[in-house]
């Protein structure tokens, strides 16, 4: 089932041509872009009617990926099979038993920050039996819920396991591997001005990230740009190792999105390089951020779709 994906070429004097001809044509084509990729990856789970099966979906931080779990299970119900998607989140041992950073923080995307003997349990049940009973955890009070959720399969059904750590080899090991598909889910395409990269893809999950923190999590930009080395050491330590193993890729990227989000966030990286301090890497960022969003035609949110992935990070 492996897909390479088709190379795109992004650059900002097309996507600013689109932007101004006919922005609702050009936003809504983006959508329909990624829902057609997602459509192709649904018919391809169904092509190989057999017992339960598991669906392994990764993507790094802002991704994507939870969205995307979620439209793929409704996309293959709507086709007729049975699915299910479950967060490796509830998988996680709790507050203060994650492995240790070297300044003594704790390393909650480690892997061994997930109860692994649990999470393998549940994979083993529901390629064995058809069921298991799966954890909750509770994010309040940071650690798992006393009450498990019992998961019972029909006979062709599949379960979406959805987490940065989802295509860990790990959970390979003792699984059939025809039981099993794994998936990952990416911001894969950059925007370049003329021969110059100006927003790699990093950078746009990295917009998507301020966006969502700052509405949904009460996390400044300022914040969020300080926690970013963080994010992207266990991405490359968790996750871009094992991108090469995975069955199928989604591209995220809308070529619309810097037009969207560039009225959005230049004032959140204004006022994060006001506060940041003066020569810290963070605020070198925020500033190289903030120049690259700002040639772009802007559009207001109101042409996104209400469907759209990018819903994910600014709401409705």
């Amino acid at each position: 089932m492996k897909k390479t994906l088709p190379k795109r070429n992004l650059k900002r004097e097309e996507i600013d041509r689109l932007a101004r001809q006919n922005p609702e044509a050009f936003v809504t084509a983006e959508h329909q872009r990624y829902f057609a990729d997602l459509e192709a990856l649904a018919r391809s789970l169904m092509a190989e009617p057999g017992p339960q099966g598991l669906v392994m979906l990764s993507g790094p931080s802002s991704s994507g990926k939870t969205t995307s779990a979620g439209y793929l299970s409704r996309l293959l119900r709507e086709y007729g099979m049975e699915a299910h998607v479950v967060s490796l989140d509830d998988f996680y041992r709790g507050r203060e038993q994650a492995p240790r950073l070297e300044d003594g923080s704790y390393d909650y995307e480690a892997l061994e920050a997930l109860n692994l003997d649990q999470l393998q349990t549940c994979l083993r049940e529901l390629i064995d039996c058809g069921r298991t009973r799966i954890p909750r955890f509770d994010f309040v009070t940071g650690r798992p819920a006393p009450e498990r959720e019992e998961l019972v399969l029909g006979a062709g059904s599949l379960v979406i396991f959805e987490g940065i750590h989802a295509i860990n080899p790990l959970f390979e090991e003792h699984l059939p591997q025809e039981r099993m598909a794994k998936i990952f889910v990416n911001t894969i395409t950059p925007v370049y001005d003329g021969q110059r990269k100006l927003l790699a893809r990093r950078s746009l999950r990295l917009v998507r990230r301020i966006l969502r923190d700052e509405r949904f999590r009460d996390c400044s930009a300022a914040n969020t740009l300080l926690m970013w080395p963080q994010v992207i050491r266990g991405e490359n330590r968790y996750i871009f190792p094992y991108v090469d193993t995975v069955d199928y890729v989604i591209d995220t990227t809308h070529a619309c999105e810097p037009c969207l989000f560039a009225p959005e966030i230049i004032p959140a990286l204004t006022v994060a390089e006001a506060t940041l301090p003066e020569g810290s890497a963070a605020r070198e960022t925020a500033s190289q951020l903030k120049a690259a969003m700002e040639p772009f035609v802007t559009l207001p949110l109101s042409l996104l779709p209400q469907q759209s992935m990018l819903r994910e990070f600014v709401g409705d």
